[in-house]
Order: C-alpha cells, then sequence, then structure tokens
C-alpha cells in the first residue's frame, strides 16, 4: 500500500516506525490517516521480525485530533465509500493498538491534542520530550473527547480526565508525568525508546498479547461504551452550533466567543 499520510520505517532490528507525517496539517486525523495507520499497524502485526512499534508525529507535532478543513470543505481528503463512519474507525484503531502482539510506544516531540491524546493513551508506553505539550480543548467548540476519554482513564484516572476536559488546559511534559499520561520526559526519546527496546525484545509476541488480553478484561472499556462513545461524537459533530464553530473558526479564525 502507498502511504500518503503516514510513513513506516525500520528503526533497528525489530523495532519499526509508524510517523504521522502530515506536518503542513499538523499531523491532524483524516479518514485516509486512518485508513493508513490501521493497514500499517495489521501489517506490521503480520511481520514475525517486528517486535516493537514507535508511534510517532513530524514538524513538532504528534497529532492534533480531528481535521477541521473537513467542516468547511464538506469533504475529507480520504475515500468516500468508507462502510463505517469516521468515528467508528478511529476507536477501532485505538482498540486496535491495545490487541497487537507488538508493544507500541508513542514518541511525543511537540504538541498532542484532543483525538491525538487518544491515539498516545492508547499505546503501551509514552516517552515524551520536555517541550510536549497534551490539551484536550474539544469543549471550546462544543465538542466533548468521547472517544478519547475511556483510554485517558485507563491512563490518568477519572479525575484527572475530567479535569483536562472541562478546563481544556495544556499540560507540561512534567505535568503530564505527574499524572501518569506519560511514562518518562527525556531528552533523548530515541535512546530511551532502544533501551526500552532491548528489554522488551526478550518477551515474545504471545506473552505481549496474553498481557493486553488479560488487562483488557481488568477493564471497563466494552461494547456498551465504546456504542455511547460513538454515539455521542456523532450526535456532536452533526449539531449545527458545533460545525458553525468550527468553520467560522477555520475560515476567519474567530472562536465561539467572538462575535462578528
Amino acid at each position: 500500500m502507498e502511504y500518503h499520510s503516514i510513513a513506516v520505517s525500520h528503526l533497528d532490528e525489530g523495532l519499526y516506525s509508524i510517523r504521522l507525517n502530515r506536518p503542513e496539517h499538523k499531523n491532524s486525523i483524516t479518514a485516509t490517516l486512518v485508513s493508513e495507520l490501521q493497514h500499517a499497524l495489521g501489517m506490521l502485526e503480520e511481520l514475525s521480525a517486528c517486535r516493537v512499534i514507535v508511534l510517532e508525529g513530524t514538524g513538532g507535532y504528534f497529532c492534533t485530533g480531528m481535521n477541521f478543513q473537513a467542516f468547511t470543505d464538506g469533504e475529507d481528503d480520504a475515500p468516500g465509500d468508507s462502510a463505517a463512519p469516521p468515528s467508528v474507525d478511529f476507536l477501532q484503531t485505538m482498540k486496535r493498538i491495545g490487541e497487537l502482539s507488538k508493544m507500541v510506544i508513542a514518541k511525543v516531540d511537540g504538541q498532542v491534542l484532543a483525538g491525538g491524546v487518544g491515539l498516545m493513551a492508547a499505546c503501551d508506553y509514552v516517552v515524551a520530550s520536555p517541550r510536549s505539550t497534551f490539551a484536550l480543548p474539544e469543549a471550546i467548540w462544543g465538542l466533548v473527547p468521547a472517544l478519547v476519554s475511556p483510554y485517558l482513564i485507563r491512563r490518568t484516572g477519572y479525575w484527572q480526565a475530567y479535569k483536562m476536559t472541562l478546563t481544556t488546559l495544556p499540560l507540561s511534559s512534567e505535568e503530564a508525568l505527574g499524572c501518569r499520561l506519560a511514562d518518562e520526559v527525556t531528552a533523548d526519546p530515541d535512546a530511551s525508546i532502544l533501551r526500552l527496546y532491548r528489554r522488551i525484545s526478550r518477551i515474545t509476541p504471545q506473552t505481549v498479547k496474553e498481557i493486553k488480553g488479560y488487562f483488557r478484561q481488568m477493564w471497563i472499556i466494552n461494547e456498551t461504551m465504546e456504542h455511547a462513545a460513538v454515539a455521542e461524537i456523532d450526535k456532536l459533530t452533526a449539531s449545527a452550533e458545533v460545525r458553525e464553530n468550527i468553520q467560522n473558526y477555520v475560515r476567519y479564525k474567530r472562536f465561539p466567543w467572538e462575535k462578528e
């Protein structure tokens, strides 16, 4: 498959990278990016030589969430014949990360917003650089980070996820470390990831899969929660007020509280 929104590379022995590669759009999430990410995850899952996957961004951004431009253009830059709506596809991508027999490490070097926080939180380990920042700004536009929340709560606990959602305030890398949103903060993420890989590579993929499967049973992410998350985000993104808020920002850089 030819990728347009991501890049897959071999870093070292059994260590592979999936890089979100839309720096000109701050690595925002489109249907194309989600489709390519799902394909790459599936491909690396089948690759016996792969033991660990690094999910990373580029250009000072890990991922900044939903592609707002789609609300103005009326279409995404992706195939429009997807059998499932984008919210389901994105949720399934996060779920897929948690089901792989490979450990997935998020390498965060820069800004993470909205759905990007969800992608990161779905990973098994997060290594961040000191310049990284993390925020859930959805409420500004009248949205709720419904798809992100189950994975965020699993990482940070209920109150931290609630506070991030309600205040929309960004966290520094050290604050993220303090609330367990990040597992490590270092000026040299690549060196830390390589050290971690050398340890993890001793564990068989089957054991990794067993560990992930067992701990999923200990947590509350189930079909009922998934359906509720999809229903909530689909309801809000269909709202005329929300769509107007986003369109005004994309077209005029005007926030919802700024009147004409």
